[in-house]
Order: C-alpha cells, then structure tokens, then sequence
C-alpha cells in the first residue's frame, strides 16, 4: 500500500472547528480517484470523485469542514485505471474532537532533535542524547504518544554550523555531518545510533504517528539557489530510504526564518530569495510526492514589516509553524495579535497555521531549561486559534518516568508526569456532548504543586 497517496492536512486528532485538507498522491497507473468518508455509525459520504493529479503538478486537494462530525472517521481513497480497474486503495483514520475551538488546547506533538546544534543550549541534555540507542529513539516515540504528542518534527538530518553569507560551501564543498548513513556525505555525527531516522519512522509506523524529517542543514538562513539544490538533493535521497514508511508525513525545511523575512541579513533584502526557494522546492516535492505538505518554522517577530511578502510566502507553503509568542518585542504586536494577523494570511492563501510552542526557558547562560507547568498550559490555553500546537522539543525538556536514559535530568520528568495528568484530564472532556469551555473549567482539578524548575530562567 502507498502510504503517499493521501495526506489528511492536519493529521488526525483534530477539532470540529476546522477545515481539513485531503490530499490525494500520483498513483502513475490511475487516472481518476474517489474518495469517502464514514463515519461511526457506517454512514458513507462521497467527497470527490474525478481526476489525479497530473505528472509534476500540485496534489488534488478536497477540503471538507469537520463541525458536526465529531468521532471517529475513516477516510478511504481508491484510485482507477481507464478501464476502470480498482489500482490501489488507501485508508486514514480522521478523529474529530469537540473542543469548541480550532485547537484541542493540548500539545499535538514536538520536535526532536537527535543532537542540539548548540552546546550551550543543549548543555544538560547532549550528553545522554549522543548515548541513545535505537531503541532509547523508539521508547521516545512510544513516550510521545503516550501524552498524545503525535507528530513529530526531526529538526534537522544534517549538521551544519554555518551562516548565511559567512560561508565558502560553492567554493569549499559542503562539509555537514549527517546524522544518518547518507550516501551523499561521508561525514557522520558521533552518535552511538547509527540510524535514528529509521528508529523513530518504523515506531511511528506503529502508532499512526505523523514524522516530519528535517530536510537541512545547509546553512542558518540560507535560501540561495545552491542552497535550494542541496535542500532537493537531500530530500530526494531521504525519501528514497525512508518513503516507504505510512509515518512519513511531510519536508520541514530546517533553515530558520525571521518574522520580517530576514530582511537586513547582511545588509540585504531576502525576500524574493526565500519565496523563490519555497516556490522552486513546492515543484520539486510536486515531482516526486505531491501529497506529503511542506513546513516552515519562522519566529513571530515583525510580521507587519513583511506582510506582503508573507501572502505571497503563505501561497508556497503547506503549513507555517510560528514561534515565540511568549516573548514578543515591546514595539512588535502582542503575541495574540501576531497569531491573528498570521493566521488571516495563512487563510487568504490557502496555508495551515501551526504553532511551534516553546516548552523551555533560557538561563543567563543560554542553557535551555524546562518550563514550569503552569505557564506552558496557560499558553495552550491562551492561543486557541492555531490548529495545531507543536512544542520544541520533546528531548531534553520531557522524560518517562521508566525511560532508560532522561536527558535534562530529574525536572524533565516532573514535567512529562505534570504535562500527562494535564493531557489526561482536559482529552476526556474532548467529546461529544461537552460543552467548548469545559476543558478550560475542568483544568483545576487536580490542582498542582507550582513548582518553578529553573530559579536562574530569565523570560
């Protein structure tokens, strides 16, 4: 069965406030496709019915609103040959919830990194992640749904510490370190896994989770023309070795981008490159996978400076992850305005809005430490309008009480236990017959010692 044939945009579980994309594949023998939907019941409804996408086009996308089919949904796509023959048929699971809100107010998943970029920031957690076997990477995964954090964003599948215009990479060659057995790059990360992609897709696979790999790093900031060869070429390679898997859901591309689309780096206007970038990368996933969406994960910072760049960015891209609305600039909007006015664009151009949610805070000397229980769940609480909520990142801020190795040290699973009572607590209210506001009543019981886990953070 290929998996890449449908794509339900956002993944199951979702609310019943939004609208949800069905993405259908290039099955090469099929030239028409039908698609249903069934719910619970065993009540069947045609959604689409006619033509698969062309050869180098976009997918066939049919949207469909998910208020009044709370439940559990089986979508099911069947793709025809011009004899009519049945070729291939793929069915996804679609849960809607009743939360009365675009999202859920619970974390939907995380990034993981397989080692931090920067020995600073990851100073507590690196140690142990470099020791982590295939199976310490699959207990993660097993971990992550166990708090219903199930998608997953590998941040990046190359390591490559260089800058935008600092760099020499046409005239040197690039020379990252992949994090995998790359058949493009002899180099490879001192990790003791030798293949933790594989790790954590074949336990995803398992669970129906959702694994987004990082398709970087060439450099920081970098979306100049040999940056977006280089971003094809690895793409190409990584979905050969690990297409097969039903958990491989999309390309996030890894290379961080500023709220003003980097405008000023190095004294230079790169908004035109950037779109550029997105535009030329869209026709290259369109070539060898169309359904599977493409990612980006800018900061919040500024959006108003770069409005009209952002439209036309938003009509490249499948899904924007924004972060950093906890800690907006005094002269910037307020995080609550920024997730408004991104998410008008996201809607005007046809682009899901995800938010990348910070589940740290950073000391005075730049180590990222765990965040305290109680303003994480307030800011799930705060910003109910993004469809999905990611958290960065799972490793290093979230441990099982039973996990072999728990980067991050003890508060990491104070953390996982408060978060999974949370989790517990509000996903049982997330069903039919509940009213929107129970899941925000229903979060003082049980009420949690405030702990504060990192004395020294600083905002």
């Amino acid at each position: 069965m290929n998996r890449q044939l449908l794509k339900i945009l956002p993944p199951s579980p979702v609310t019943d406030r939004i609208t949800v994309d069905l993405r259908l594949g290039r099955e090469p023998r099929a030239v028409r496709a039908e698609v249903r939907l069934s719910d619970e019941s065993g009540a069947s409804s045609t959604l689409y019915c006619g033509a698969t996408p062309l050869p180098g086009c976009d997918p066939v996308v049919c949207r469909i609103s998910t208020a009044g089919r709370v439940g559990r949904n089986l979508v099911t796509a069947e793709f025809y040959d011009e004899a009519g023959n049945c070729v291939a048929t793929v069915e996804e699971q679609l849960e809607i919830l009743a939360a009365g809100e675009r999202s859920s107010g619970l974390i939907d998943g995380a990034w993981c990194g397989f080692y931090h970029w920067s020995e600073e920031e990851g100073r507590r957690w690196n140690r142990d992640l470099r020791e982590f076997t295939a199976e310490d990477w699959r207990g993660m995964v097993h971990d992550m749904h166990q708090l219903g954090m199930n998608v997953i964003v590998l941040q990046e599948l190359f390591r490559n510490q260089e800058y935008y215009g600092k760099h020499k990479i046409p005239e040197t060659g690039y020379r990252g370190r992949a994090f995998y057995p790359s058949q493009l790059y002899p180099g490879r990360m001192p990790i003791a896994c030798a293949d933790p992609v594989e790790a954590v897709m074949a336990a995803a696979d398992e669970l129906s989770m959702a694994v987004l790999p990082g398709i970087g790093m060439y450099a920081w900031f970098d979306f100049t023309p040999e940056s977006l060869a280089w971003h094809c070429r690895a793409a190409e390679e990584i979905f050969a070795r690990y297409g097969h898997h039903r958990s491989f859901y999309g390309f996030y591309i890894s290379e961080e981008v500023f709220g003003d689309l980097n405008y000023g780096v190095n004294g230079e206007d790169t908004e035109e490159n950037i779109i550029e970038f997105f535009r030329r990368f869209r026709q290259f996933r369109n070539r060898i996978a169309p359904a599977l969406p493409v990612m980006l994960a800018p900061n919040c910072f500024y959006i108003p400076r770069a409005r009209k760049g952002w439209e036309r960015l938003a009509r490249e891209l499948d899904i924007i992850c924004p972060f950093a609305f906890n800690r907006m600039n005094p002269d910037d909007l307020s995080g609550v305005d920024a997730a408004a006015l991104l998410q008008k664009i996201a809607d005007e151009n046809g682009a899901h809005l995800w938010m990348d949610m910070e589940a740290f805070n950073i000391s005075k000397d730049l180590t990222l430490l765990v965040r305290d229980i109680h303003s994480l769940t307030e800011e799930l609480q705060t910003f109910r309008s993004f469809e999905k909520i990611l958290c960065y990142q799972y490793p290093g801020l979230f441990s099982a009480p039973d996990a072999r190795l728990q980067p991050g040290g003890p508060e990491t699973v104070e953390l996982y236990r408060a978060y999974q009572t949370y989790y517990e607590t509000c996903r049982k209210h997330l069903s039919p017959g509940r009213s929107p506001d129970t899941v925000r009543k229903n979060w003082n019981e049980p009420r949690l010692e405030k702990k504060q886990y990192a004395k020294e953070a600083v905002s």
